[in-house]
C-alpha cells in the first residue's frame, strides 16, 4: 500500500503559497524575507504538480486536451514493457552463461545429500519414492505391459546360449555326486508307479498282445501256445506279478546303491550328453533350443506372466503400503549407505556434479525460451488496471518520494532564484 507523502508535500506547498501570499496581499507581513519564503511555496507547488503530473501519467490517464494522449503511459505501452522484461530477464538477468556460472560455484551434490540426510527430508524422499513405486505396480497387471514382457523375454531366452552352462553344471552335479537325491527320488516315484494296479493291468494288455503276436508267426507257435495256456503252462497274470516284482527289486537296490549298473549307466548316458552340449553338438543344442521353445510356448498358452505380473502386484503394493515391510525396509538401509558412502566419496560428488551441471546447462540452452514464455504469458493474464495496480504497488511509495523531493526541491531552488533577484 503506497503512503501519501507526495501529496501531503503537495498540500503544504500550496497551503503555504495560499497563506504567505494572502498575508503579503492583505499587508499583514511585507519584509523582504516574506517574500523570499513566499517564492520558495510558490516553487514548491510547481516542482509538486509538476511530479504529480509526472508519476500519475505513469499509471492513469489524465483528461487535459493534447496531453492526454501522453499519459496512462504503462497501459498503452504494455507491450514494449512486456517484451522489455522478458528481454532482461532472459538475456540479461537468468541469461544461460550467468545461470551455468552460478551453478559452477554451487556444490550441488553436497547441497542435496545433506538435505537427505535430515530424517525429515528422507521421510519426505520416501514417500515421493514409494508413490512413484505404487504408479508403476498399478500398471503391472496391464495386458500390454504383459505382452511386451513376455516378448523381451522371448527374445532373451532364444538369445541366452544355456548349452555350455547347462552342460558344465549337469557335468559337475555328477561328478561331486549332486544328482543322487534325484536318482533317488525318481526311483522311489518309479517304484510307487510300478506297484500301482493299473501298472499290472497295462503290462498284462501287452503280454497278451505279445503273445498273440508271437501265436501268428506260425501254426507250430500257434499250437504251442495253444496247449501251455490250456495245460497252465503259461500264466500271464503270473508272467506280470513276476516282472513287476522283478522290477521293483532292482529299483530297490539301485535306490540305495551309488555304484549300481543301472545308475552308472544312466551317469555315463548324462555325462556324454553334457560334453556334447559344451562342445556345442548339433542334435544336443537341437534339444535344448526345442526344450527353450517349447517353455516360452506353454508360458504363452498358460497366460503365466499375466499371472505371474497379478500376483506381483498384490505383493509389492502390500510391501509398498506398509513402511516397516522387508521391501520398504530394505530400500531404507540401503538409501542410508549410499548416502553416506556418497559422502565418504569426493570423486564421486565430483562426478555428480559435472553430471548434474551438465545437464542443467543443456537443459537451460534447449529450453531456455520457456522462462520468457513464463513471463510473458504471466504478464499478458493480467488486464490493464491489475498490470497498473501491481506495478504501482510494488514502486508506489519510491515515486511518492519523487513528488516530494520535487516539492521540496522546487522550494529550494525558489527560495535561491528569490536572493538573487533580491540580490
Amino acid at each position: 500500500m503506497k503512503n501519501n507523502l507526495g501529496s501531503i508535500s503537495l498540500l503544504i506547498a500550496f497551503g503555504g503559497l495560499v497563506l504567505f501570499e494572502s498575508l503579503l496581499r492583505f499587508g499583514i507581513i511585507n519584509h523582504q524575507a516574506w517574500h523570499i519564503v513566499t517564492a520558495g511555496f510558490e516553487a514548491a507547488t510547481i516542482g509538486g504538480f509538476a511530479d504529480w503530473f509526472a508519476v500519475s501519467a505513469l499509471f492513469h490517464e489524465i483528461p487535459i486536451p493534447f496531453v492526454r494522449k501522453h499519459t496512462n503511459i504503462i497501459a498503452k505501452n504494455r507491450e514494449k514493457l512486456t517484451e522489455g522484461i522478458v528481454d532482461l530477464v532472459t538475456n540479461k538477468w537468468l541469461s544461460p552463461e550467468i545461470i551455468t556460472e552460478k551453478l559452477q560455484q554451487v556444490d550441488l551434490a553436497k547441497t542435496i545429500l545433506d538435505f537427505l540426510q535430515q530424517p525429515k527430508n528422507q521421510q519426505n524422499a520416501l514417500r515421493i519414492i514409494q508413490d512413484i513405486a505404487m504408479k508403476f505396480v498399478n500398471e503391472l497387471d496391464n495386458p500390454a505391459f504383459a505382452k511386451a514382457l513376455q516378448k523381451i523375454i522371448k527374445e532373451q531366452i532364444a538369445t541366452i546360449d544355456l548349452n555350455t552352462p547347462v552342460g558344465n553344471w549337469m557335468e559337475n552335479a555328477i561328478k561331486n555326486g549332486d544328482h543322487h537325491k534325484i536318482w533317488e527320488l525318481i526311483i522311489e516315484e518309479t517304484a510307487h508307479s510300478i506297484a500301482n494296479p493299473e501298472t499290472k493291468n497295462l503290462l498284462l494288455e501287452k503280454l497278451s498282445v505279445v503273445a498273440e503276436e508271437y501265436g501268428h508267426k506260425g501254426f507250430l507257435k500257434k499250437a504251442t501256445l495253444f496247449l501251455a495256456k490250456k495245460s497252465g503252462g503259461i500264466d500271464l497274470d503270473i508272467i506280470s506279478e513276476e516282472l513287476l516284482e522283478k522290477a521293483t527289486e532292482i529299483l530297490k537296490e539301485a535306490k540305495t546303491d551309488p555304484s549300481h549298473p543301472i545308475r552308472l549307466k544312466f551317469d555315463t548316458w548324462i555325462l556324454e550328453f553334457a560334453h556334447q552340449l559344451t562342445a556345442g553338438d548339433e542334435k544336443a543344442t537341437q534339444l535344448i533350443d526345442n526344450l527353450k521353445e517349447t517353455a516360452m510356448q506353454h508360458i504363452a498358452s498358460e497366460n503365466v506372466i499375466e499371472k505371474l505380473l497379478q500376483n506381483s502386484k498384490q505383493t509389492l503394493a502390500s510391501q509398498l503400503q506398509n513402511e516397516e515391510s522387508s521391501l520398504v525396509q530394505f530400500f531404507i538401509s540401503n538409501a542410508k549407505k549410499l548416502i553416506d558412502d556418497l559422502n565418504q566419496d569426493a570423486a564421486a560428488q565430483q562426478k555428480m556434479n559435472n553430471w548434474m551441471r551438465t545437464t542443467i546447462s543443456e537443459m537451460l540452452v534447449k529450453f531456455h525460451s520457456e522462462i520468457g514464455n513464463m513471463v510473458r504469458e504471466s504478464m499478458m493474464k493480467l488486464n490493464n488496471k491489475e498490470l497498473v495496480a501491481q506495478i504501482e504497488d510494488k514502486v508506489g511509495n519510491d515515486l511518492q518520494y519523487i513528488r516530494l523531493n520535487g516539492a521540496v526541491v522546487g522550494g529550494l531552488v525558489g527560495v535561491i532564484l528569490a536572493l538573487l533577484k533580491l540580490l
